[in-house]
């Protein structure tokens, strides 16, 4: 498959999935995510498991969906942005809420709230509150359930328009919050929303969004007097269910249909439903899969582990510890491949001075800030960034045949530089001395080599009159 092949793919796949095409896109998506990671598009590839991951779940298919999340997991940790994180967080809140471990369930949903909400993330916002909303439907909860399906709502633009990329998968948030009304008794409310979510159904195969329309229409209709056409409703939904082999809706069906029957003293008819309700409850025991997702909390703490251990707290680049402990496999990589390597000391001036007459609160800001232009300028390079200590920052990258290193450090220099600060209203200027050096084509330098000729080059900036690049000659 070419480049231009999988680009028309990854288009006709995205299409598919918000169209809730659910079979039509696990047909097609196995060859794309390995294409995809093939080209090192790993943004496209991270999305599209997701997506199949979120398929089969859709589709009822708990046995692959989970089988899917190790893969997941370490692609969204080892390429993946906050935006992956954060969806990330929330599928594993999904699969432990199925199991129930509804506090586990929450905080992760909780965890993924607070990067979302720290970034803007309107999709991420949307989407975990819908669930947030699903969690308290679970505990009965009804009130928290229409608060957190509205807040659901209005980041999918639903009421007004108020967010220039909304999120899109407000169906289930209207499922909730129909749901959440029929509960409270506002069945008026109810009413209105249910049928538009009955207009857009399409003929089957019917995947879960369908079939939650069906349970909520059921509910309605047990609520309101209309027992039979509950009845039937719910029949329909658990046959539709029953084909997907989606025993956690079988279960909740089963569950609410038995409440109906018991109460018309149907006899045969209530057998029937227990033994349904008994054998599913067979299923869900059968594919308990909280070991998997223990295997993978336990990764994440371990990962989260060594983020801590390798990450400054300060400034979020890496630490000392952590460069030290990887630039020597890249200089040897870069030995092997007859490659060349450029090291940057990036020393603040005057930091001291700006400490005492700015404050050190002011001083942690502008290290912050550095850090992140720094972690920034580089991402689209092989670099590793860190924090060397105190005011001082280092930056070990891969130099390819189209970088010209003298134009990689002026334009930092002026990205620096340019930086605009207040403190108390006063305008703030600040400066940086820079230090290069360079590897060869015939030998590359060891680690120490390369930091002792930067640590040279950024001692004569500073005695030429700081705030200026110097490359080791």
């Amino acid at each position: 498959m070419s480049i231009q092949e999988f680009e028309e793919l990854y288009l006709t796949l995205t299409e598919l999935y918000n169209e809730n095409r659910f079979f039509e896109y696990i047909e097609l998506s196995d060859a794309a995510i390995e294409n995809a990671h093939g080209f090192g598009m790993y943004d496209k590839a991270i999305l599209l498991l997701r997506y199949r991951c979120a398929s089969h779940y859709q589709v009822g298919n708990l046995q692959v969906a989970i089988s899917l999340l190790k893969q997941y997991r370490e692609l969204t940790f080892q390429y993946g942005s906050d935006t992956d994180i954060i969806s990330y967080y929330n599928i594993m809140a999904i699969y432990w809420e199925i199991f129930g471990h509804l506090k586990k369930a929450e905080d992760l949903m909780l965890k993924g709230l607070e990067i979302a909400e720290r970034i803007n993330d309107v999709e991420g916002i949307g989407k975990i509150n819908n669930n947030l909303s699903h969690l308290e439907l679970k505990m009965g909860r009804y009130d928290k359930a229409k608060e957190f399906a509205l807040k659901s709502l209005y980041y999918g633009n639903y009421f007004e328009v108020k967010h220039s990329n909304p999120f899109k998968g407000v169906h289930f948030s209207k499922v909730n919050l129909a749901t959440s009304q029929i509960w409270l008794g506002e069945f008026d409310g109810a009413y209105a929303i249910i049928q538009e979510l009955l207009q857009v159904i399409q003929s089957p195969p019917y995947a879960k969004p369908e079939i939650e329309v069906f349970n909520v229409h059921a509910l309605y209709c047990h609520k309101t007097g209309r027992i039979q056409e509950a009845i039937d409703t719910y029949q329909k939904a658990k046959n539709y269910a029953f084909q997907n082999s989606d025993w956690e809706m079988m279960q909740a069906i089963c569950d609410s249909l038995m409440q109906i029957i018991e109460q018309q003293n149907d006899v045969e008819a209530l057998c029937k439903i227990q033994k349904e309700y008994i054998e599913t409850l067979l299923k869900i025991q059968q594919e308990n899969y909280t070991h998997i997702l223990f295997e993978i909390e336990y990764s994440d703490e371990k990962k989260q582990f060594e983020k801590t251990s390798y990450i400054d707290p300060l400034t979020n680049v890496y630490n000392r510890r952590y460069f030290d402990a990887n630039a020597n496999q890249m200089i040897e990589a870069a030995a092997c491949n007859g490659e060349q390597l450029a090291l940057i000391m990036v020393d603040l001036d005057h930091f001291k001075e700006i400490n005492d007459t700015k404050g050190h609160l002011f001083g942690d800001t502008v290290l912050i800030n550095t850090a992140t232009i720094l972690k920034n300028y580089f991402q689209a390079f092989d670099a590793i960034v860190a924090r060397f200590g105190g005011d001082e920052f280092i930056v070990l990258m891969r130099l390819t045949e189209n970088i010209v290193l003298q134009d990689i450090v002026n334009n930092l220099y002026d990205a620096l530089t340019e930086m605009p600060f207040t403190c108390h209203d006063e305008l703030i200027s600040l400066a940086y001395s820079l230090g290069v050096s360079m590897s060869n084509h015939e030998q590359a330098f060891n680690l120490g080599e390369l930091i002792h000729n930067a640590d040279i080059a950024l001692y004569q900036s500073k005695r030429n009159g700081r705030n200026q690049v110097t490359i080791f000659n």
